[in-house]
């Protein structure tokens, strides 16, 4: 799966997230899913996601893209 910038992705419950912007490095672990948005990839097998007003680094395992099944191609008249 190609993650693109834009996506909207479902973060899995029990995901490790690392703050990319604060110092200290922190991180965070997820007890419910959560949603976020694809800003870019960081590293090899990870992607850089806005979550709660801030940028993380995710393993891109820890993804699902949002309306995969659901995504139509619209037609213009």
């Amino acid at each position: 799966m190609m993650l693109t910038k834009g996506d909207l992705v479902k973060i899995r419950q029990d995901t490790f997230l690392y703050a990319i912007s604060s110092k200290p490095w922190s991180t965070k672990r997820l007890s419910q899913p959560e949603f976020g948005v694809v800003i870019g990839p960081h590293k090899l097998g990870e992607i850089k996601i806005l979550f709660e007003n801030q940028t993380w680094a995710v393993s891109d395992k820890c993804l699902q893209l949002i309306g995969e099944e659901d995504v139509r191609k619209i037609t213009q008249d």
